[in-house]
């Protein structure tokens, strides 16, 4: 038994140096992005990662095996001293209950350590805020999302090409002050004078813009999903948990970037330096465009680099841009637009990858590497510049989401907002004069915009094109609510774009639809029309006040593409024509809109003096005569066709045009 008790205590002492590491490596080497991150990545392939968790575990035996030596001599020699104390029979000396009650003590005092640390550890990760926020429901998705399922994207007839290059951790932030950055000397001169030389939705020619990132966006596949599809990677939102084999489905409820461009007759590519398979990424370009795909193993199968090359993730963004210029040189001699989507892994954390001609103007590696992945990205799209397929060609540059290296918030200021880098390079002019809030989710509407399309509502997913009047959803609502809301737990998350449920998903026109169908359906079998033929055969008897005159039976007609004008409020009669003429009428108002409350057109004169009582008022709700006053803006208030005859039964009505908006008189402007 008392065995068993040095052995907890010593198992306890491991795990004590465990949590004091990963506080360690969590504060000063990787800066976490949230616990989804955490949930999601022990959830789904880990192909290609690793040298980064063999990194982690090495460096836990290089800083803690002193403390973990001390560990095993104290546990040794405690363990000697028991069974000596027990073979020389003192089993009940004092020396013996010493050790016992020492044993004792110091399981109980390394379980407090792990309790405090552990609790400690417990935050860091926000364990308990990700819990507190899936035990809250948000209807932002109800409100806000708009399906690209459903959504009209009207594409120019001559399409552009695409070159989206996602710059792992790339930020803002890197720059210096003057630029509005936080660091003290710019890591990014070359990629801020890019940006400030193109579109950056900054109205501010000096400051450098960027897009915030979210909960559930803030780690590669998670950034990805948000730029080109409007939503977060919620996996925590339901039982939504993939393996990420090939056989495994990526959100296929949900269209993204790849999907439209691939309708719009666009060959997909993606390119990486790194195993696609890690990740889900494989999955999810094969999946959503059809891309074909360009990574560390193709790249040995193509011979650009050798069959036993490998660095860091698999090759270097040196190589990997190499790789992209010999491929790009031959899709563009196709034609058919097409778009490449690469990404670069050079700084990825911790410490990224120093290529040997990097320049080393700075103390730190990861400094190094960023100002190097600045060069070779800048030196990549000047590249492009030279290149005939360029005229046609927008470039987007974006950051996949924050750095995670803890380098990072060392040397930025306390409070300081980082924001991932953002421009669109040979793009649309940007024309308003302001700077836009948004997060990476806007991205999508934007590329889309940016390759000259328009997005009826200026809206995809959860994100809003830059280029529109229409505020992002940070704009409307501000950061920390938008933040709040998208992660908590959606019902429409799970049901829509997890599961498929359409019938929750708005489409056009659809508002108050069924309705609408039983209304166009009663108006539509309510009017009639008296005809020159019916007058003539019932002339005499329309002379009589008490005569009633009913119309043929017909079966009603169904037609929901009629538009009638809503009831609006009758007002005084105009004074009929007289001397039995039928073509007198009352001259439309101009520029009315009859779709209002009042309809705009005018009652049919009656012929031959009042035959009894006075008609009906039409049923699509118009004036009983005389010129009702539309709202001003609309189109023009056409008349109704005079009824022949006069208005004599109760029952007979006249037919409202067949297209209310614009039958009748010529419009005067407003």
């Amino acid at each position: 038994m008392w065995i068993a008790v040095l052995t907890v205590s010593l198992i306890l002492y491991i795990l004590l140096n465990i949590i004091l590491y990963a506080s360690y490596y969590f504060t000063s080497q990787l800066s976490l992005g949230s616990f989804a991150q955490v949930l999601y990545t022990m959830q789904n392939s880990m192909s290609g990662s690793e040298s980064t968790w063999s990194e982690a575990v090495g460096g836990f035996f290089v800083r803690q095996w002193p403390w973990l030596l001390l560990g095993i001599l104290v546990y040794a020699g405690l363990l000697w001293l028991y069974l000596k104390q027990k073979k020389t029979g003192e089993a009940g000396n004092k020396t013996m209950k010493q050790l016992k009650t020492g044993f004792l003590g110091l399981v109980a005092t390394l379980t407090a350590l792990n309790g405090i640390y552990g609790y400690q550890l417990y935050n860091m990760f926000g364990i308990d805020k990700y819990n507190e926020s899936q035990a809250k429901s948000s209807d932002l998705y109800e409100n806000y999302y708009a399906d690209p399922r459903t959504t009209k994207i009207e594409f120019p007839e001559k399409k552009r090409n695409l070159i989206y290059i996602i710059c792992e951790s790339m930020e803002s932030t890197f720059a210096d002050p003057s630029a509005g950055g936080g660091f003290k000397k710019s890591l990014i001169p070359e990629l801020t004078k890019l940006a400030k030389e193109n579109t950056d939705f900054s109205s501010d020619p000096k400051t450098l813009n960027g897009g915030l990132t979210p909960g559930n966006t803030g780690w590669t596949i998670a950034g990805i999903t948000a730029q080109s599809m409007g939503i977060p990677l919620n996996v925590g939102n339901s039982d939504f948990n993939r393996n990420f084999e090939d056989e495994s489905q990526f959100l296929p409820y949900v269209v993204g970037l790849g999907d439209i461009l691939k309708e719009q007759g666009y060959s997909n590519f993606f390119m990486c330096g790194s195993e696609a398979e890690f990740a889900g990424r494989k999955n999810y370009y094969e999946q959503h465009g059809d891309y074909t795909i360009y990574d560390y193993n193709t790249a040995k199968k193509d011979k650009i680099i050798p069959q036993d090359y490998r660095v860091w993730w698999g090759m270097e963004d040196e190589k990997l841009f190499a790789y992209a210029e010999k491929e790009l040189t031959e899709i563009a001699k196709k034609d058919e637009p097409f778009n490449i989507t690469m990404l670069t892994v050079d700084t990825h954390f911790t410490g990224g990858y120093l290529c040997p001609d990097c320049p080393d103007d700075f103390e730190n590696q990861y400094e190094n590497v960023i100002r190097c992945s600045d060069h070779k990205v800048t030196e990549f799209v000047k590249w492009i510049q030279k290149q005939d397929f360029y005229k046609d060609t927008t470039i987007i540059i974006a950051g996949d989401h924050k750095s995670m290296d803890g380098m990072v918030n060392e040397n930025i200021p306390e409070g300081y907002e980082r924001k991932t880098f953002f421009t669109v390079i040979n793009g649309p002019e940007y024309t308003l004069n302001t700077t836009r809030q948004y997060a990476t989710l806007d991205i999508y509407p934007t590329i889309i915009e940016a390759l000259g399309a328009s997005i009826e509502g200026d809206r995809l997913g959860l994100g809003t094109s830059l280029y529109s009047r229409t505020p992002t959803l940070i704009e409307e609502l501000g950061f920390e609510a938008f933040n709040e809301q998208l992660n908590q737990r959606s019902e429409f998350y799970d049901s829509v774009i997890l599961n498929g449920d359409e019938s929750k998903i708005s489409k056009p026109d659809e508002e108050n639809g069924d309705s609408k169908e039983e209304e166009n359906y009663e108006q539509q079998e309510t009017p009639v029309t008296i005809t020159a033929q019916e007058y003539q055969e019932n002339r005499d008897s329309f002379t009589d006040p008490g005569y009633v005159w009913t119309p043929p039976v017909q079966d009603p007609v169904y037609d929901p593409g009629i538009t009638y004008p809503d009831p609006g409020t009758p007002e005084v009669p105009s004074e009929p024509s007289t001397g039995g003429d039928n073509t007198g009428t009352t001259t439309p108002p101009s520029g009315g809109d009859n779709t209002g409350g009042e309809s705009g057109g005018t009652t049919p004169p009656e012929s031959g003096g009042e035959g009894g009582n006075t008609g009906t008022n039409p049923p699509s709700g118009g004036d009983s005569g005389g010129t009702a006053t539309p709202d001003p803006g609309g189109e023009g208030g056409g008349t109704n066709p005079p009824s022949i005859g006069g208005e004599t039964g109760e029952t007979g009505t006249t037919t409202p045009p067949a297209d209310p908006g614009t039958a009748g008189q010529t419009e005067t402007p407003q």
